[in-house]
């Protein structure tokens, strides 16, 4: 044995070198490795190759290295290679970007991996390592494309963005939201001084449903619409604002939300609600004038004849001696006329009803839900609704048109009577019980307007009695009409003080 410690160009370690082979130190590297040769077959790989790509080595060995990419970059993958060899140096695969590359089971995963150039003998073989992306690298990755998604939504969306701090009664507001608060470039402001920004006729709606939210009565998702005015013009800008409410331990820590400008959208609210008011007026005064003329119509001549008959008797009377016959037969005709013109009356009165009602089988909450969308979309839906429904209450039989024209009339007729008053926080409550000892659903609409004073409620459902100034005293009237041809009763609760209250019954199916 050679005596290594005498000879200087030979270190101490040599032995222990001597004893360790290429395999063993090739399969004690933690990153894959596999060597390829000139032709692109694996000749060599380790375990933690193996392990990674979940091949066994003898699958991998005589395995074409392309095999490990997506069929798609094959081709290109194949050039590279041939391109490498021709001039081949350590260097990094794809300038450090990711790789794609395949497992066993056909699976790709995101990789980095390195060239080395190993001469063996006459021919070169090409080392690959391939190093796998870890998972804080993926999770800032997936983090930096979310914030890019969210970036792109929000600009697409034009929103404005807020954080409000529950604990301590402060809120961040981004860049937009500042704008659309009126802020300036504040983005840290006291929760008070970001309601103060909201118009005070929606400041207390709102507060009503941030406080819901935060005292958890009403999950974790807040949406409302507010005002704020344009400075210096005091125009009014309309916000919808979309929030979520994080918890720690059982109290609301924060609610992060976004904000949009909606202005346009309820200035087009506005034109189409005031064209469909517009219309619905013209179309009940033609439906008046047309009434109206048709009864013209039918008992013009009958009262023509009365007249006629009359001024025969009055004649007859007038002489000496009295025309006994003349006046006898003129009052009869009178009495004949008049009863023609009450059966023309009647006869036009079944004409209009004899259209058969056509009813079905219907979920009244389904009605009273479909009724607050069209309210909503009507711009009748600026109130604090309380919504107190039987899930599994029976089916009505009824006309659901007309059922939910009643519900729509009778909701609109309390906005407006609040909005006349300036009421600030208006509540409406709707309440859907069975009748006691009857077969039948109770439906109560109460709201917390001015109230229906004594005189008003004795006549509030004669036809053409009205206290709206350009009201046509018709809808109440309508309304009654409607229910008692479904089988129920509408009527208002004359003892009810903070507000008004209606009622009204429909019939179950079965």
């Amino acid at each position: 044995m050679a005596n290594h410690s005498l000879d200087p160009k030979v270190s101490p370690h040599d032995d222990f070198l001597d004893k360790i082979s290429f395999r063993e130190l090739f399969d004690a590297a933690v990153e894959a490795m596999v060597l390829v040769d000139a032709a692109g077959h694996i000749v060599m790989a380790n375990c933690a190759a193996q392990r990674v790509f979940e091949y066994t080595l003898d699958e991998m060995l005589g395995l074409e290295i392309e095999a490990l990419v997506p069929e798609r970059y094959r081709e290109h993958h194949r050039k590279y290679r041939k391109l490498y060899l021709a001039e081949p140096y350590q260097r990094s695969m794809g300038s450090t970007r990711e790789l794609m590359l395949l497992k066993h089971d056909g699976q790709e995963m995101a990789m980095r991996a390195s060239l080395s150039p190993i001469n063996v003998e006459t021919e070169t073989c090409i080392l690959v390592t391939i190093s796998t992306l870890n998972r804080r690298d993926e999770a800032e990755r997936t983090l930096q494309a979310s914030e890019e998604r969210f970036r792109l939504i929000q600009q697409a969306a034009d929103a404005g963005v807020f954080d409000i701090d529950c604990a301590n009664n402060r809120v961040y507001c981004d860049r937009r939201m500042c704008e659309l608060l009126n802020n300036g470039t504040e983005e840290i402001m006291a929760l008070e001084k970001f309601f103060a920004a909201i118009h005070p006729d929606d400041r207390v709606r709102f507060r009503v449903i941030f406080d819901d939210v935060v005292n958890m009565s009403a999950g974790n998702t807040c949406r409302g619409e507010f005002r704020v005015m344009q400075q210096p013009d005091h125009r009014e800008r309309w916000i919808a604002t979309l929030g979520q409410a994080q918890f720690e331990n059982g109290r609301t820590k924060r609610i992060v939300g976004i904000a949009r400008d909606i202005t346009e959208r309820k200035l087009l609210e506005k034109a189409l609600q005031q064209q469909r008011s517009e219309i619905e007026t013209l179309f009940s005064q033609q439906v008046a004038v047309i009434t109206a003329s048709a009864i013209a119509h039918e008992i013009n001549s009958p009262l023509t004849a009365v007249a006629a008959y009359s001024d025969v008797a009055h004649r007859a009377l007038s002489y000496r001696p009295i025309e006994k016959v003349k006046a006898q037969e003129a009052l009869e005709g009178c009495i004949q006329q008049a009863l023609q013109a009450g059966r023309k009356l009647h006869e036009l009165i079944e004409f209009l009803q004899k259209r058969e009602i056509q009813t079905e089988e219907l979920s009244l909450n389904r009605i009273i839900e479909d009724a607050l969308l069209q309210l909503h979309s009507d711009g009748y839906g600026s109130f604090h609704l309380t919504l107190d429904l039987e899930p599994d209450l029976p089916l009505i039989r009824a006309n659901k048109i007309q059922v939910q024209k009643v519900l729509v009339n009778l909701i609109k007729n309390s906005v407006q009577a609040m909005r006349i008053e300036n009421i600030d926080h208006s509540e409406i409550a709707i309440i859907l019980k069975t009748l006691p000892g009857e077969n039948m659903a109770i439906v109560t609409i109460r709201d917390n307007g001015p109230g229906i004073d004594e005189k008003t409620i004795s006549h509030i459902f004669d036809p053409f009695f009205t206290t709206k100034p350009t009201g046509f005293g018709v809808g109440l009237s309508i309304s009654r009409a409607l229910i008692e041809a479904n089988g129920g009763q509408l009527w208002i609760d004359p003892d009810f003080r903070e507000g008004a209250q209606f009622h009204f019954t429909l019939p179950y199916a079965s």
